[in-house]
């Protein structure tokens, strides 16, 4: 039986808005800590974009997994937006003001973002994969 389309394009929409959450937390990231000058402002407000891009694509994709009966924790998606949300966040464990260290703080929260994301999306393919 062949998925109605609004059911298909539910299950391909959470990982484009996820990753696309996280692309543009990354340019913003690059523009208000890497470049600096005129365009911090715009950098913060790219990030905050992403972050709530990617918490859109994470609550897409708990709904989206429901449907296939492979369901995302909570703890996992509640863990993914708050890494989003520390990235982002001027209260960091180590400030940004000592770099380089201070940032080691804010790339770990996005390797690790951009870790369980992949870790999602292979889990679905290959669940998808398996059905068939």
């Amino acid at each position: 039986m062949q998925p109605t389309p609004d059911v298909a394009v539910t299950r391909r929409r959470p990982f484009t808005l996820g990753w696309s959450g996280l692309a543009v937390l990354l340019v913003g990231a690059v523009l208000a800590f890497v470049v600096r000058g005129d365009v911090v402002v715009p950098g913060y407000a790219l990030m905050a974009v992403g972050v709530v891009l990617l918490a859109a694509g994470l609550a897409v994709r708990r709904r989206a997994s429901a449907l296939d009966g492979d369901r995302t924790s909570t703890g996992r998606i509640v863990a993914m937006i708050a890494a989003a949300v520390y990235i982002i966040s001027p209260l960091d464990i180590v400030p940004d003001v000592l770099l380089p260290v201070g940032v080691i703080d804010d790339a770990t929260a996005f390797t690790w973002l951009v870790f369980a994301l992949g870790q999602e999306f292979a889990r679905r393919r290959r669940r998808r994969l398996s059905r068939g």
